[in-house]
């Protein structure tokens, strides 16, 4: 029999193991009850939009302004607030964000005007681009490997459905219209639920340190801004101005001035200086090529699924909810799809991207053989299978694309990582909502025929089908990463999640 000082070591044994695992149990259920709040308000205010015109008289550039300032505010910060939770700690700057987070939508629902409004959804973009790439650092420092997969596929799958149920309400409760407050349903029933998730969050969250000491690259953060505000202003105005020359030449400078902070960060490192973004990072092959995919992936996540809605609400003429209903079976899907990624991962490697790939440039094709078939009995009800299809796989494609991207990041650079990848999703989705928009509203020109709404549709899933195959041809560049399949959930580095000290002393 084993003596009790062996049968003592095991116990400790046990309850060392049983410590870290409840701890990051803890944490990870907080990141996603962050998230899906988070994407719950998100997916409710894309049905706002009628009646914000409605009750406050908001003009169509107004209102393109309403979705399209969060997206511009959240790509300005996203970066800077990487690397200022690796500085300063993530847990701070999660805490200091989502409360911005929780007062925008306070603002946002008294909101007496349209401009007010703005500016209220500019403070909603900046405090999410300060969130976004706290939750994903505390994935990456929490997981490792294949389980950092399995991770972050929960993650985007709680995201999915909470997109999903926020469109579902938002929908039924500005219909309803309660006690006349119309399209302020967006944002009141979640105002004191992400005050009940900021004080459990607060309760729960360890402390995690700092990934490196150092200063804060001021000069490298402003003239990132600028190159991202060069590059996503023109492509949200420009359309509506009617892109002037200024406008151009505000496009066209953002690729030098970006080339110029590259070489500005370059230099800083040889002169001993704390880079916002270490070129270390480009090195890491990776990190370099996933970007690339990353930036395609956001391409295709971004024209593809708002087209198709507008699709829906325009071409068939069909009110929120209806819309909400038969473009929720997107997010239902995604949801599995995120969670498809981890054992595709595991069972194919980087052959995964290209599955992801693959399903995309089916559901476009679906799209396309969908008006073959109807000869002229088209319905919107047609289009949900594909729908479906391409919320599956983007789900596959952002989750197993942000694995690669994130799969060998050295720790202290984890949020900082996050933040490059998160820009990139978000300037590619500009991207793709205003290059592929010239198409799709270059098809449709000025007519409201269900025709018209047909041939731009068909036009952005043509643009979709090409971009997959660029995807999916990509992957030869990509390293191959092999796992065993039985690898066991652990922490990256205990000492990278410290418990706050709430009875005197560090549990």
């Amino acid at each position: 029999m084993p003596s009790e000082s062996e049968m003592m070591g095991a116990n400790s044994s046990t309850t060392d193991a049983a410590g870290p695992v409840s701890l990051r149990n803890k944490v990870f259920a907080v990141v996603i009850a962050l998230q899906f709040v988070l994407v719950l308000v998100n997916g409710s205010t894309t049905m706002a939009l009628p009646g914000i015109r409605d009750g406050l008289g908001a003009t169509n550039s107004e209102l393109q302004w309403y979705a399209s300032i969060f997206a511009l505010t959240f790509a300005l910060v996203l970066v800077l607030s990487g690397r200022l939770g690796d500085l300063f700690g993530t847990r701070r700057l999660l805490m200091i964000g989502f409360a911005a987070i929780v007062t925008s939508w306070i603002l946002s629902a008294g909101s007496p005007n349209i401009y007010f409004l703005l500016l209220a959804r500019a403070l909603q973009g900046i405090a999410s681009g300060v969130t976004a790439p706290q939750l994903s650092a505390m994935i990456q420092r929490t997981f490792t490997g294949h389980n950092r997969t399995r991770a972050f596929s929960v993650f985007l799958m709680f995201a999915g459905g909470g997109f999903m149920l926020g469109q579902l309400s938002a929908g039924a409760l500005t219909n309803a219209n309660l006690f006349g407050a119309g399209w302020r349903w967006a944002y009141l029933p979640f105002i004191p639920l992400g005050v009940i998730v900021w004080l459990i969050a607060a309760k729960v969250l360890p402390a995690t340190m700092p990934g490196t000491g150092g200063q804060l690259d001021i000069t490298g953060a402003a003239v990132l801004a600028v190159v991202a505000f060069f590059l996503m202003f023109p492509l949200i105005q420009g359309r509506n101005a009617g892109w002037p020359i200024w406008i151009l030449l505000m496009l066209a400078c953002s690729l030098p001035l970006f080339f110029a902070f590259l070489r500005y960060e370059r230099n800083l490192v040889r002169r001993g200086g704390d880079p916002l973004v270490n070129p270390i990072l480009f090195a890491i092959r990776s990190f370099r090529i996933g970007n690339i995919i990353t930036l395609l992936v956001g391409l295709l996540s971004a024209a593809g699924p708002i087209y198709l809605i507008l699709t829906i609400q325009l071409g068939f003429d069909r009110n929120p909810l209806q819309a909400a209903i038969l473009t929720c079976p997107m997010p239902f899907a995604n949801m599995f799809g995120s969670l498809a990624a981890a054992p595709l991962l595991r069972r194919y490697g980087r052959g995964a991207v290209v599955i992801g790939a693959t399903l995309n440039g089916l559901a476009a094709g679906l799209v396309l053989f969908l008006d073959r078939v109807g000869a002229g009995e088209f319905k919107a009800v047609h289009l949900v299978p594909a729908v479906a299809l391409l919320g599956f796989a983007l789900g596959i494609s952002i989750a197993v694309t942000i694995a690669f991207v994130l799969s060998e990041v050295p720790h202290e650079y984890a949020g900082a990582a996050s933040g490059v990848q998160a820009t990139g999703l978000q300037l590619a989705g500009a991207i793709g909502i205003a290059v592929i928009g010239v198409a799709y509203w270059g098809r449709i020109g000025g007519s409201d025929s269900l025709s018209a709404y047909i041939d731009g549709i068909n036009a952005v899933m043509w643009i979709s089908i090409g971009l997959a195959i660029v995807q999916a041809g990509l992957v030869i560049l990509l390293p191959r990463h092999k796992s065993g399949p039985n690898e066991e959930f652990q922490l990256v580095d205990p000492e990278l999640l410290v418990m706050p000290d709430f009875h005197g002393d560090n549990v």
